[in-house]
């Protein structure tokens, strides 16, 4: 069989596409693609390596759909009423297998489990030589990834641990206990083959394997078929990331998103961008997800310049309730970390250039002061909220003030503006091991062991030892509490949607918080599951759609 890998590949075709440009200026990403290869290329060391590279760019697919990360939760909204944020953010009465989106994230997501396969079945000894176990604890690692994402998005899905040599026209769904099973016994056998440590920027490493792992644990620990030690043995993984020395929390929650200290000791696991084009791609978007267009709004006050705050043409709005989860935001350095709320005129040409044009007052700050800003913009408005558009309890998407403090964490100023992000994507951070061995702590109900670590987190948020003792330090905690301070920590961050179906709690607080999801009144047990794509049903037998969807 030849085949140039070029050419797009669906779940049931042989075949792995290598893209031309790589994950990352990172040296160990580095490859010289060939235009056209043939399979036979695969069975080399040079090959597998460069199919491993493959994998590293596909996992930026995986983070950057924003619709299946960020919509239909409790902190984020969609700007329009289009089609896919009926469905996705307002879980509308249209929301089917022909969906947008679904299609091309279940394609990627079983090229990434091909590509494993090739690898973990391709890559020998004797080919390999002394990097043989490194690489098929990467292969299981991304394989893992895919799986994990699949099968919490879809359900029950085909499981493939073998390279699918020919196209397949009959598969089978296979229940997820099978898939989680198979997971956790791929990631134990990886664990420990890899360093611990970051050895070089963006590298899948043995604390990368634990993390997920830990995941793995934590998720299957709430499902009808969890093992009696799940909570137990996801605490452990996550465990062994926060007591070791490789890792540890800086001084400063500032510190953690300077654009400068990238890389850090918080920092797990990232996928790499930079700025040579040659390898960024479409660049990391989160620099400009939740903001609004401030040039094209008030041209006579700003013009572009990307030192003074990142690309914004507002992908997303963060929903006004998500601000009030910051109970002490005057005392808790991570919600003026998290939110820019002034805006200096930068238009030479203004006779107010230098002037605070814009401010935006802490959401409990209701004194009034405007900080003599030219526009002054309260977060609410009497008794409704004035950072986005509302009609009595709902939005109008069509009437928008479209202005609100922006997401400032992911400020990126080396790229050109509106052009590719440039800083790396941080998929697993040491903040997040708290939380989740907070989670795990919670599930086996050893609450104080999950105040401890929350405590932690909050003490270094402070902005002094005293503001921690008298008003930040947690005496109790619940689950609810925990997604709260997940909303804290990690706010503009992957995996919400995740993390409220993983916890069982995304119906209730979706609800009480999206104002779409409260307009279309659609919201139900159906929708932890998303419509397994109808293209893939149409065209092979045996793969039936979820329950609930046409």
């Amino acid at each position: 069989m030849k085949n140039t890998l070029k050419n797009q590949m669906s779940l049931f075709l042989l075949g792995a596409t290598l893209l031309s440009g790589t994950v990352s200026c990172s040296s160990f990403l580095d490859v010289d693609s060939p235009s056209t290869v043939t399979d036979k290329f695969y069975e080399s060391k040079e090959g597998q390596e460069k199919l491993l590279v493959d994998l590293y760019v596909k996992s930026r697919s995986i983070f950057n759909t924003g619709e299946l990360q960020y919509f239909g939760t409790d902190l984020y909204m969609a700007i329009t009423e289009g089609e896919s944020e009926r469905m996705f953010n307002g879980y509308d009465k249209t929301f089917n297998g022909t969906a947008p989106v679904i299609g091309g994230y279940w394609n990627n997501l079983y090229k990434i489990v091909q590509e494993s396969n090739i690898l973990l079945t391709r890559t020998t000894a004797a080919v390999a030589g002394a990097d043989y176990p490194k690489m098929i604890a990467k292969g299981k690692f991304f394989r893992a990834l895919a799986y994990y994402y699949l099968v919490e998005t879809f359900g029950d899905v085909p499981l493939y641990l073998e390279e699918q040599k020919e196209v397949l026209k009959t598969v089978q769904r296979t229940p997820e206990a099978q898939v989680y099973k198979q997971l956790i016994e791929d990631l134990e056998s990886a664990k420990g083959v890899l360093s611990f440590g970051n050895t070089e920027a963006g590298e899948i490493n043995d604390a990368a394997i634990r993390f997920l792992l830990g995941k793995l644990y934590l998720t299957r620990g709430y499902k009808p078929f969890a093992a009696a030690t799940d909570f137990k043995d996801a605490a452990q993984n996550f465990n062994s990331l926060i007591q070791t020395t490789q890792y540890r929390l800086l001084g400063s929650y500032a510190s953690v998103y300077d654009e400068n200290n990238q890389n850090n000791s918080e920092v797990i696991w990232a996928i790499q961008y930079g700025t040579d084009k040659n390898y960024v791609g479409g660049g990391n978007p989160q620099q400009q997800l939740f903001g609004f267009n401030i040039t094209a709004l008030e041209p006579d006050l700003f013009v572009r310049n990307q030192a003074d705050y990142s690309a914004m043409n507002r992908q997303y709005w963060v929903i006004p309730r998500a601000h009030e989860y910051f109970d002490h935001p005057d005392l808790d350095t991570r919600y003026d970390v998290t939110f820019k709320r002034s805006f200096t005129v930068n238009n030479p040409a203004s006779k107010d250039f230098g002037k605070l044009g814009i401010y935006f007052p802490r959401w409990n700050d209701q004194s009034g002061n405007s900080a003599g800003a030219l526009q002054f913009y309260p977060f609410k408005n009497g008794d409704a909220y004035n950072w986005y558009p509302q009609s009595t309890a709902l939005p109008v998407l069509t009437n928008a003030i479209d202005r609100m403090p922006i997401v400032q964490k992911f400020r990126d100023t080396k790229m050109p503006w509106g052009g590719a992000g440039t800083r790396e994507d941080v998929v697993f951070r040491l903040s997040d091991a708290y939380l989740l061995a907070a989670e795990a702590y919670l599930g086996m109900h050893q609450n104080q062991d999950a105040l401890n670590l929350i405590n932690e987190l909050r003490k270094r948020a402070a902005i002094s030892e005293s503001a921690f003792n008298d008003n930040l330090k947690l005496a109790t905690i619940s689950l609810d509490g925990l997604l709260d301070e997940r909303a804290r920590e990690l706010m503009g961050e992957h995996d919400r949607w995740f993390d409220l179906k993983r916890t069982g709690k995304l119906i209730a607080r979706v609800k009480a918080n999206n104002p779409l999801v409260q307009k279309y009144n659609n919201l139900s047990a159906i929708h932890l599951l998303r419509p397994i794509p109808q293209d893939e049903i149409n065209k092979t037998e045996g793969l039936t759609q979820n329950n609930g969807y046409n």
